[in-house]
């Protein structure tokens, strides 16, 4: 029984006082038992009022608002394991450092747009989220950090082709939410969203940008066959997901991809606990969900460095 159906039997007069104190104790143990959760995690504080739960988190500082019911989002992944996938994140700190113009493509509620945005004061963030709700709270977001001039948000994705598209999401699933069922959910429910290609954005906006992260659930290679012309002018360093099983619904293999930014001049590295490492092809044995492509001449110094740490 939640607390406020409890409170609302004592307030009918089903249950005396003392068992509603009894009862509506074992609820509020749980307030003080995060007190040393938080000590093994980067979330610093969190705060519940009449608007929602918001958490402190990292050394930035970031204020997120999460939306209830979803399972996945960022501050509740740092409470399960500590931090924010780390290995990701040291990574896209060296390869974006230098950015000036950088495309978060499936921000989610911001992340790491609100990150990037706190660490490079000199850099304009484009985040990019489809879904009303999820946008909701990415506007939220942007704005709670007092980020709102340097990040741009656009309720729209990116893919291959421009226009509106159904979008699939799972019960607790929304940070999976896809143009396609990736999750096999008999429940997922269809929401409406739009989309844009990447060269069509850049010619209505002029931006070049230096450094894209992708993470659009199986989508990743819509999003740069949409935006072919930008990668080749352009060069920028892309971060991007690839995961076998949700490539497959949108028929290709993650060697597509490898392929298809071979064919634009670019390298790709893996990205692993332990380091990154530089891949030529992905296998049944392969490790590694994301990847970082650097193009052969405009990237020498950077693909220097991940080849120094490569295990």
């Amino acid at each position: 029984m939640s607390f406020q159906a409890l409170k609302q039997r004592f307030t009918a007069g089903e249950i005396g006082k003392p068992e509603f104190i009894r009862a509506a104790f074992e609820h509020h143990t749980t307030l003080f038992a995060y007190t040393d959760a938080l000590k093994q995690t980067d979330v610093r504080e969190i705060r519940i009022n009449d608007e929602g739960v918001s958490f402190v988190m990292g050394e930035e500082g970031i204020r997120l608002h999460a939306p209830p019911g979803e399972a996945r989002v960022a501050p509740l992944e740092v409470l399960n394991f500590g931090r924010y996938e780390p290995a990701e994140t040291r990574v896209m700190d060296l390869l974006c450092a230098q950015a000036r113009q950088i495309l978060d493509v499936g921000a989610n509620i911001g992340w790491y747009s609100v990150r990037m945005a706190s660490r490079l004061p000199e850099t304009r963030i484009h985040a990019f989220e489809p879904l009303p709700t999820t946008y909701r709270y990415l506007q939220r977001n942007v704005a709670e950090n007092g980020l709102g001039a340097r990040v741009s948000t656009y309720n729209y994705g990116l893919s291959e082709d421009s226009g509106a598209f159904k979008f699939y999401i799972a019960p607790s699933s929304g940070t999976n939410a896809s143009l396609k069922n990736v999750a096999n959910a008999a429940d997922a429910r269809e929401v409406t969203g739009l989309a844009l290609t990447l060269d069509q954005w850049v010619a209505n906006t002029g931006v070049r940008p230096d450094f894209i992260k992708c993470d659009v659930e199986g989508a990743e290679l819509l999003v740069f066959r949409g935006g072919r012309a930008t990668l080749a002018a352009s060069r920028p360093v892309v971060v991007a997901e690839l995961l076998r099983k949700w490539s497959k619904p949108f028929g290709y293999h993650p060697n597509d991809m490898l392929q298809f930014f071979v064919d634009l001049g670019y390298v790709c590295f893996g990205i692993g606990d332990t380091g990154t490492r530089r891949m030529h092809e992905v296998t049944d044995e392969t490790v590694e969900t994301n990847y970082a492509f650097l193009h052969g001449e405009a990237h020498r110094e950077l693909i220097d460095q991940l080849q120094q740490e490569t295990p």
